[in-house]
């Protein structure tokens, strides 16, 4: 098995391999198949040392960034066959392999797409199989880091997805240019089965126009989530640890109260309705991109708002940024649906306005490879339980954090093919 060193190893070896080869794109197999691939070989710490962790490993599939340097967060590899059939129909796998938080599984490849395209026309087609969750702006280039100039995509929206990246069903594409712009409508119908939750007939629609310099997005979702009991052991266990050491309960006075908790929560058929919209400008003198996004829940589970806006300037092959990001509880009333005290006290742990400030700079090292540098600022945590996206140890997660602000280094090393 893989440790983090020799992941480290291979992901900088097929990055090196591709970035300082002579001539890269993608490799034509044979006239019906082509290979693509993309690789990040990165790095990342977390200032100080006080037991957290970023972002919420509940909330991600990678291992978390801590105070030791870590090549595990960023790293990924991957590879893309597409086979053309006939001039209508093609077929498209993609796996990847990247560290994973879930020690049995930590390296193990995983296929992120698999479909098959019949081609209707020039503006219509369907789409049907495995493929990206098409709600937000940068879907279906989540792992490709040189798709985008940061050293990863803003976490405040993307660190929540809990692993929700491919999703089963079917998809109809229109697709129609008219002068210098491309609009493109996305409709789809599907489902997926993740490791605390389970998404049933979810409906999305994502909407694009693009021309060469500017693409403009909106996209929404609509779903029934089915919630594994992990999740009220979570939210119980954050409030009885205040039940105990704060108000002396005792534990028959926490089973008691808990059984009280689980009759107030709904785990099955949880209505959850996502919304993003955002906009990526590039023409080569000027970047920026920002998007807004928000998560809705029926019942007692969190909702958040969250966003981010990013601007930067070519200066030759360096492409230096800013990122201003923002994520923010809210509809915290919804939690009075909880037995007291615990909505009292869950409403301090949900009360989370965190704020990140991020510089950086990208250096072109080619067409299709790229260095990356990245300083992140993350602050706004107020002495709250639960310090925004960052997570306490457990044996401490009764304690109020006094983490104020902390800093997130990172390095990368980008391809794509």
């Amino acid at each position: 098995m893989l440790n983090n060193y020799n992941y480290l190893v291979l992901i900088s070896a097929v990055s090196g391999m591709f970035c300082f080869s002579p001539s890269v794109r993608a490799v034509d197999l044979t006239p019906e198949l082509h290979l693509h691939g993309y690789a990040t070989a990165g790095l990342a710490k977390l200032s100080g040392n006080q037991g957290t962790t970023y972002p919420d490993p509940k909330k991600t599939e990678a291992p978390v960034i801590r105070s030791d340097i870590s090549s595990e967060y960023d790293s990924v590899v991957g590879l893309q066959l597409k086979y053309d059939l006939n001039d209508r129909i093609n077929l498209v796998t993609q796996m990847y392999v990247a560290a994973e938080n879930t020690p049995e599984t930590r390296y193990t490849p995983k296929l992120n797409w698999t479909y098959i395209d019949y081609q209707f026309n020039d503006e219509w087609a369907l789409r049907s199989g495995r493929f990206a969750f098409s709600t937000y702006l940068w879907s279906e280039q989540l792992h490709v880091g040189a798709a985008y100039p940061w050293a990863r995509l803003p976490p405040e929206i993307y660190g929540q997805q809990g692993g929700l990246y491919s999703v089963n069903g079917v998809a109809l594409i229109y697709k129609h240019i008219f002068g210098d712009w491309l609009i493109r409508v996305q409709p789809s119908f599907s489902e997926e089965n993740l490791n605390v939750y389970q998404l049933n007939y979810l409906k999305q629609l994502a909407v694009s126009l693009s021309n060469d310099d500017l693409t403009l997005h909106v996209g929404s979702g609509v779903t029934d989530i089915n919630l594994d009991p992990v999740f009220f052991t979570s939210l119980a266990s954050a409030v009885d640890g205040v039940l105990t050491q704060k108000l002396g309960y005792s534990p028959a006075q926490i089973n008691q109260y808990n059984w009280a908790l689980q009759a107030s929560i709904k785990l099955k058929k949880m209505r959850a309705a996502f919304s993003d919209m955002g906009f990526i400008y590039d023409d080569a003198q000027w970047f920026a991109a920002a998007e807004i996004s928000g998560l809705r829940f029926s019942g007692v589970n969190r909702d958040y708002n969250t966003g981010y806006v990013s601007v930067g300037h070519y200066f030759g092959k360096w492409l230096p940024y800013i990122i201003f990001g923002q994520y923010k509880e809210v509809n915290l009333d919804e939690l009075d649906a909880i037995p007291a005290p615990g909505n009292v006290i869950y409403k301090t742990i949900a009360n989370v306005k965190e704020r990140t400030m991020s510089v950086g700079a990208r250096y072109q090292l080619k067409d299709n490879a790229s260095l990356k540098f990245q300083a992140d600022r993350i602050d706004g945590f107020n002495g709250k339980f639960r310090s925004g996206l960052f997570v306490k140890p457990k044996a401490s997660a009764a304690i109020p954090s006094t983490l104020k602000s902390a800093y997130i280094y990172s390095v990368s090393l980008n391809m794509a093919f």
